[in-house]
């Protein structure tokens, strides 16, 4: 997408960026944050934990709780407030959900640019969300 459209896309409004913290989601967050910068857009950062046992969920929360302060810490050397959501459940309900909640003006998630194949048989967070958004979707590859 056109960086001047994207930036009118969101001028003034929420921006929600979805990360797992993978190399992908890096990508997404410094994507995000320049867009934010630049549309004067308030920045939510949301980590979605959906871990099945207790022990698994314990690690996935404070992996979680380090990615988003790391991410508001990014984001505020780029001068860019931003506001981190720690959500459990569904990945696809939780970012959708984030995103009425905070009447966002646009998601931005990343993406592995994994074949049609993988996405068939894993499934693609990035794809669910673009598919199924009331808002627009912002992919970075």
């Amino acid at each position: 997408m056109d960086e001047n459209k994207a930036e009118g896309l969101v001028r003034g409004r929420n921006l929600l960026l979805a990360t797992d913290g993978k190399p992908h989601s890096m990508k997404a967050a410094q994507y995000a944050i320049e867009l934010a910068s630049l549309a004067s857009s308030r920045l939510y950062i949301i980590y979605v934990v959906s871990a099945i046992d207790e022990q698994s969920k314990q690690a996935a929360i404070e992996e979680g709780m380090g990615r988003l302060e790391e991410l508001k810490s990014l984001a505020a050397a780029s001068g860019v407030e931003a506001t981190t959501l720690l959500e459990g459940g569904s990945i696809y309900e939780a970012v959708l959900s984030a995103a009425e909640r905070i009447h966002a003006g646009a998601i931005v998630v990343g993406t592995s640019g994994k074949s049609t194949l993988d996405r068939v048989l894993i499934g693609s967070v990035s794809e669910f969300v673009f598919r199924n958004s009331r808002c627009s979707v912002i992919v970075v590859r």
